[in-house]
């Protein structure tokens, strides 16, 4: 490879715009402000349910205590040790019903705010501590548990699972221990599937919402359930925050096809041409950076909103090839 060419490819999907005919309309909303800082100060705020209490497993931390700038007060689920020795689950949920048939909308959506805290309370030193299972749980009004996104700490199956009410599947995706994301999520009840997203990035797209058959395929509630993995409780716990469910008759997501880099090469007057699959519905940026820390979007003509599904190669004029150039292709919704 030419010395002073280089390629970093990101796939960038910002905040999803409504087409031009979506409706959206809000379900549930809180961002927690108004709760009382403490153990179980959930339980009972805004007709939030938590069970068992009296263990501090949930409740709320102000920012004092977080130390997550931008955030105020946060809901939690974690950390503290369920009392009873059968106990393997500790629940958190708000009820939101929603029938997706009779309302004329079968689409939800489910944002929030999540991070999962790392378990540091190991048996003995040098060993690994226990680390659990968050699910974020899709609930229906009969109260039957119809899918799952876990958040899987554990060491032997680490990452991010899809629970279809009866199978775990494995994404082959994780998240970061110890940073915030951002949750979202497309529920297609009249098709029986649903999408993930974190921090904009697809982790499954119209993937089986629930295996279960003669079920109510409508909304009761959306919950987070932590479960134990192993014989020890770790006191890993998940933040939660700007807890938000709304209503709509149509998708969001765009069905999408594979985006990836076809190649960055040199043409004959050994100019970088990066060449990128373009798909309609989508938006494509190309910037640079020389650092992999600083990047500019100020290319000329760099900018590409194709109309139809075919390949789109950009020539990078201004690159005079004294120092080495790092391109990226963010493709956004629009």
């Amino acid at each position: 490879m030419n010395p002073h060419l280089a390629a970093l490819v990101a796939i960038s999907l910002c905040a999803l715009a409504p087409p031009a005919m979506a409706v959206e309309r809000e379900l549930y909303f809180t961002d927690f402000e108004n709760a009382t800082p403490g153990d179980d100060q959930l339980h009972g705020f805004d007709n939030w349910v938590g069970a068992p209490t009296g263990s501090g497993s949930h409740g709320i931390i102000s920012e004092a205590e977080h130390l997550v700038e931008g955030l105020d007060n946060v809901a939690f689920i974690g950390f503290g040790t369920p009392t009873g020795l059968g106990t393997t689950t500790v629940t958190i949920l708000r009820q939101v019903a929603h029938d997706p048939i009779t309302s004329g909308e079968p689409i939800v959506r489910f944002t929030a705010v999540v991070g999962i805290n790392d378990s540091t309370n190991s048996a003995l030193p040098g060993l690994e501590p226990p680390r659990d299972h968050f699910f974020v749980t899709i609930i229906n009004s009969a109260g039957s548990r119809l899918a799952s996104l876990d958040f899987n700490n554990t060491e032997t199956g680490f990452g991010l699972w899809r629970g279809d009410g009866i199978d775990s599947h494995d994404t082959t995706e994780a998240f970061v221990r110890n940073e915030i994301h951002i949750l979202f999520a497309e529920i297609d009840f009249a098709n029986n599937t649903w999408t993930v997203e974190l921090d904009g990035f697809p982790i499954f797209i119209d993937a089986q919402l629930t295996a279960k058959t003669e079920v109510s395929s409508d909304l009761g509630a959306v919950g987070i359930v932590w479960q134990r993995d192993s014989l020890l409780w770790g006191n890993n716990w998940m933040l939660l925050d700007d807890w938000t469910l709304s209503a709509d008759t149509i998708k969001l997501v765009i069905p999408e096809n594979p985006f990836d880099v076809k190649s960055v090469a040199l043409d004959p007057t050994n100019q970088p041409v990066i060449t990128w699959n373009g798909q309609p519905g989508f938006t494509y940026q190309i910037s640079y950076s020389e650092n992999a820390i600083d990047w500019f979007s100020d290319l000329p003509a760099s900018f590409f909103t194709p109309t139809q599904t075919s390949a789109i190669s950009y020539t990078d004029t201004t690159n005079t090839g004294e120092a080495q150039r790092l391109y990226r292709v963010t493709r956004t919704p629009g």
